[in-house]
């Protein structure tokens, strides 16, 4: 297993390097950060800020001396114009990206299980039905869609009732407490949520359906376990297998839908750095931070997934 999850571990790493080094080569390449602050490209101070920050240098070379900052002290490089250090800048909205990934994760993959298995032993009746209509319904709507329609509901809620049990935008208070974090933070990872419940509980209701008739459920009853055992022991860890390489393999999707959550609540995570810090400054560092933390995310998402596979299929790292 450990030797397993090295190699998931190396390939993962390859990957973030590719991505850092493609990403830099398209923004480096097409922005320069001098031309939103300044109307002179030969004044003083532009002169300056070139040769600091290494501008006439090749594109590639810059990229080598940011990757070699990694691993030197000078994490994730300093803005162009400011000099100031980008990690302290991108460690908060980092924190609020990955809380609200994982927060939703959490969120899909208990609703895909409940739904799944409900689904499932309840076949061809109104209960699954029901269920599926939903998943049909909730897979359609975009993420940034669903977004605002949660939002406008629980406004017109408020404007009604006086009842506002969520924030409707901005990010958790800092040192404001676990109650403060779950206000803000719920209504995005709710409809973050929603779609992949609805694909990803339909999934494992197909392959549980299937696990529910395999040899192995059908001499378990009939060694006269009771179906709720069967289901838990047997139907279930087996039909886990597919889901979670399914969620693993598309993991890029939910923090996509993640980050269209952030921008519509306001939570400043890694798009609004993204947006407002890098894209409209031109600066290539503020826009390589956010892109390779976010690819991180799905990498390390990934790679946990597929350790979670070899768990409960020990043929998986066998091969």
């Amino acid at each position: 297993m450990a030797w397993f999850a090295l190699r998931r571990i190396g390939l993962g790493l390859v990957v973030l390097v590719l991505v850092s080094l493609v990403t830099w080569v398209i923004f480096a390449t097409a922005l320069n950060p001098l031309w939103s602050f300044f109307q002179t490209p030969h004044a003083p101070i532009v002169l300056e800020i070139t040769k600091r920050a290494h501008l006439h240098d090749p594109v590639l070379l810059r990229w080598w001396h940011w990757l070699l900052g990694i691993f030197t002290g000078q994490a994730l490089g300093r803005e162009v114009v400011s000099n100031e250090p980008v990690w302290p800048q991108v460690r908060r909205s980092f924190a609020i990206t990955l809380e609200l990934v994982a927060y939703a994760s959490v969120l899909i993959v208990a609703g895909s299980v409940l739904v799944g298995v409900v689904s499932a032993r309840r076949k061809g009746k109104p209960a699954d039905v029901s269920l599926r209509t939903f998943s049909y319904l909730a897979w359609s709507v975009p993420a940034f869609l669903l977004a605002l329609l949660l939002q406008h509901l629980f406004v017109w809620i408020d404007d009604a009732w006086g009842w506002a049990p969520f924030a409707f935008g901005g990010p958790p208070t800092p040192g404001a407490g676990f109650l403060d974090w779950l206000q803000h933070m719920t209504l995005p990872a709710v409809a973050v949520a929603l779609g992949f419940v609805g694909v990803y509980g339909r999934y494992l209701r197909s392959s549980l359906l299937l696990t529910l008739d395999a040899p192995y459920s059908i001499v378990a009853r009939g060694k006269g376990l009771p179906e709720r055992t069967v289901v838990r022991r047997y139907a279930l860890r087996n039909a886990l297998v597919p889901f979670v390489t399914v969620i693993a393999i598309e993991f890029g999707t939910i923090v996509a839908a993640s980050l269209a959550a952030d921008y519509v609540f306001g939570l400043h995570g890694l798009v609004s750095l993204f947006l407002s810090n890098g894209l409209l400054n031109g600066d290539p560092y503020m826009i390589e931070a956010p892109i390779v933390l976010s690819a991180a995310i799905v990498v390390i998402a990934s790679i946990v997934g597929d350790v979670v596979c070899a768990s409960l299929d020990p043929r998986i790292r066998l091969n």
